[in-house]
């Protein structure tokens, strides 16, 4: 959170815009996801993207939605795809799935198969 700070708020930088959150799951390693954040500072004409890794058996990482609104939603993009948490965030829940499905689709370990409850047909 501080070197996020640091690119927004530095004079010679003003990173003052997150374009996207991402993340890209290695289940072969430890820390097992990397989180990709994209920023632009529109006075200078740059691009910057910066990368976090995270791991563990919940992987969480601090939210960024106190020094940028768009996290919010770029935030609960990956908690619903990836699983990971954003401690501070404050509204935390599904943003493209419905509640009661079952867990992360974008993890490499996801079953392709899985049966999800209120979809597939009835048996």
């Amino acid at each position: 959170m501080q070197v996020m700070s640091f690119l927004k708020n530095e004079p010679r930088l003003l990173f003052n815009v997150l374009v996207d959150i991402t993340a890209v799951d290695y289940p072969d390693r430890e820390p097992r996801f990397d989180i990709v954040y994209s920023l632009l500072a529109i006075p200078a004409h740059r691009r910057l993207r910066v990368l976090a890794r995270v791991g563990g058996g919940e992987p969480t990482i601090s939210s960024l939605t106190s020094l940028w609104g768009s996290a919010n939603w770029l935030e609960r993009e990956v908690w619903d795809m990836f699983g990971i948490r954003f401690a501070g965030h404050p509204d935390l829940k599904r943003i493209l799935l419905y509640e009661e499905f079952e867990g992360h689709p974008l993890r490499k370990d996801y079953p392709i198969r899985k049966r999800q409850p209120l979809v597939g047909p009835k048996n």
